[in-house]
């Protein structure tokens, strides 16, 4: 059974055809890739005992545009812009429950990520796993002649080489 990302997360209901009978199944919040789903007595007629057997449905997840499933925690990227990487500052992140405030630290890498607890994937028990957020630096496409400017004056001053450690490096 296919389910969107959405739809597993708060669950759903589904209208199936089994047969020439038409089933509604329930599908709990949280349910994950390759969940199996029972039907009581949906499933084939014993000849022996006469009585119907039992049919699994297994989820699986369409992908999503910006999460991703991992075990109980949700995972997206969220792009940043190298002055926010370097100074930090507050973003604004998408949540399952909408966008949430988050505090960048200053320095922040490419790949980094930074966790909200208790905003990830739904249990069966009712609590909510963690969502990490994904720092990618994303530098701009186009600069305007001040922009490229400060970059080229920033570059002149650099006191750091962030390849230092490769400058003797062999196999």
């Amino acid at each position: 059974m296919s389910l969107t990302l959405s739809e597993a997360f708060q669950g759903t209901r589904k209208r199936l055809k089994i047969g020439s009978q038409e089933v509604e199944v329930r599908i709990p919040p949280g349910a994950k890739q390759g969940t199996k789903i029972r039907l009581r007595g949906k499933g084939q007629m014993n000849p022996q005992t006469r009585q119907r057997g039992d049919i699994y449905l297994v989820v699986n997840l369409f992908p999503h545009n910006v999460f991703q499933l991992d075990g109980d925690t949700l995972v997206c990227e969220v792009p940043i812009a190298p002055d926010e990487a370097v100074l930090g500052g507050n973003i604004d992140v998408p949540t399952p429950d909408g966008s949430v405030t988050m505090k960048l630290p200053p320095g922040i890498r490419s790949g980094q990520s930074l966790r909200l607890r208790g905003k990830g994937w739904p249990s069966p028990k009712g609590s909510r796993g963690d969502q990490l957020v994904k720092v990618v630096i994303a530098p701009p496409k186009t600069l305007s002649d001040q922009e490229r400017q400060l970059y080229q004056q920033i570059q002149t001053q650099r006191t750091t080489d962030p390849r230092s450690h490769l400058s003797n490096v062999q196999l």
